[in-house]
């Protein structure tokens, strides 16, 4: 984020800044959010892993975020989830652990928007919602304030 900030004219404001991810990077957004809400006080996760909970290479079971996030204290962040009715495969249930993650961040006092949609865990599935979670976050236009005869947002 430094980079970006040096190079480009972008808002430092956590409640303007997104991190987001679709599947595994649905479940890093939240992980970086969770780690980093000083930076990012927003969090869109489409069909999110939430149900990841150990280490593929290792075989070891860690904790997942879901108990990450009902240990933690309430953080200044927002979130925009999404999960495809048909997304579920063999033991993986997304529409269950996705509803899980909802329960448990807006019991934990977060705000949340939450959609489902009758389709499956691709890209193109995504593709139309992303403008959604986008606008659900930080939709609103910023206010203009003129100082000394100059536009600032």
């Amino acid at each position: 984020m430094p980079w970006v900030h040096e190079h480009y004219h972008v808002t430092a404001d956590p409640a303007q800044t997104i991190v987001g991810g679709l599947s595994y990077g649905g479940l890093a957004a939240a992980f970086v959010g969770l780690r980093a809400s000083e930076i990012f006080g927003n969090v869109l996760a489409q069909s999110g892993s939430f149900w990841w909970d150990k280490d593929p290479e290792e075989d070891i079971q860690q904790e997942s975020i879901i108990q990450q996030f009902i240990t933690s204290p309430r953080l200044p962040l927002r979130f925009y989830l999404e999960v495809g009715l048909k997304e579920d495969w063999r033991w993986i249930y997304m529409v269950g652990c996705n509803r899980h993650m909802r329960d448990v961040l807006v019991l934990k006092g977060y705000e949340v928007h939450y959609s489902e949609f009758n389709g499956y865990h691709h890209h193109v599935s995504h593709r139309g919602s992303l403008a959604d979670g986008l606008l659900a976050l930080v939709g609103k236009e910023p206010e203009i304030e003129v100082k000394d005869g100059a536009i600032d947002r």
